[in-house]
């Protein structure tokens, strides 16, 4: 039996589960581990594969987790427009682009010659981080009767807040951390991570200290600002348009830290307000073009 051959019948096999080569690609022999893979996960694992391994794609085999930075912020931010916008279509087609992008990191991960490691080692410490950060879902069988009843009379149900703050203590006794702000990315932009610094302080145990703490800092930034300003006298000189940059960057601060109060994701509201105000400029210039 040929390769060609064997490759029509393993894709004659996942047919029946729903999934078919490309026309005009059913003969070929490097996509033979493709059309053997058990589910679609293992289809993605197996074409990433091909590609990035010897005699595969030349662009996918030079590249590494830092060239693959970029393209995984892109994604992910291309998938993020396709939610806010409620295009389903897109959602298919983004979601698969962040997939990939997962995968091909692993894959490139597990050909590091001193510390590698594949997709599965992720997908275990994945599971096993979801159990343990849930351990009011996932009590031993003898436990959870006994569970069920004092809940029952006490009524300690947690909420979804209380989940997430449950969540969040479970995750620093796990990374041993000491401050809440252990853990958020540099990497990210500025509002992004001014809101995960204030959801952060929102879910501590001394969210009401730590809030002070940061409306101070914004204050006693102001009042820096306020004295630079209007203090001719003194001989340190600064500039101007620094205090003015501070103190717009205080403002923001202060916005998120509100917003974030009340429950608003005030980076997904600006997108969108963002994307009103894109739709009204284009508008505009589509009634400019049509007047000249």
């Amino acid at each position: 039996m040929d390769s060609g051959t064997e490759c029509i019948q393993e894709q004659t096999s996942n047919k029946q589960r729903g999934y078919r080569l490309p026309a005009g690609f059913e003969r070929c022999s490097k996509l033979k581990p493709v059309a053997q893979a058990p589910s679609a996960l293992e289809r993605v694992k197996a074409i990433v594969d091909i590609l990035y391994s010897p005699g595969g794609c030349p662009w996918d085999g030079k590249q590494t987790n830092r060239s693959l930075l970029k393209p995984l912020l892109e994604e992910t931010y291309e998938y993020v427009d396709a939610v806010e916008t409620n295009d389903r279509d897109n959602m298919r087609e983004e979601l698969g682009d962040v997939l990939l992008q997962s995968v091909f990191q692993a894959r490139v991960c597990a050909s590091d010659s001193t510390d590698p490691f594949d997709i599965d080692e992720v997908a275990d410490r994945l599971v096993n981080k979801l159990i343990t950060r849930h351990p009011h879902v996932f009590e031993p069988d003898d436990d959870v009767a006994d569970a069920d009843d004092e809940a029952q009379v006490n009524g300690t149900t947690l909420s979804p807040e209380e989940t997430l703050a449950l969540w969040e203590r479970m995750k620093q006794q796990e990374k041993h951390r000491k401050s809440v702000l252990e853990g958020i990315s540099h990497a990210q932009g500025a509002l992004p991570r001014a809101a995960k610094v204030v959801s952060r302080i929102m879910k501590s145990a001394h969210k009401d200290d730590l809030l002070a703490v940061f409306d101070e800092a914004i204050k006693t930034n102001d009042a820096q600002n306020y004295n630079e300003e209007d203090t001719s006298d003194s001989p340190i000189t600064t500039n101007p348009s620094d205090s003015k940059a501070s103190t717009y960057a205080d403002e923001i601060l202060a916005i998120v830290r509100h917003a974030q109060s009340e429950g608003i994701d005030i980076e997904a509201v600006l997108r969108n307000r963002l994307r009103d105000v894109e739709t009204a400029i284009a508008s505009h210039e589509q009634e400019l073009d049509g007047e000249a």
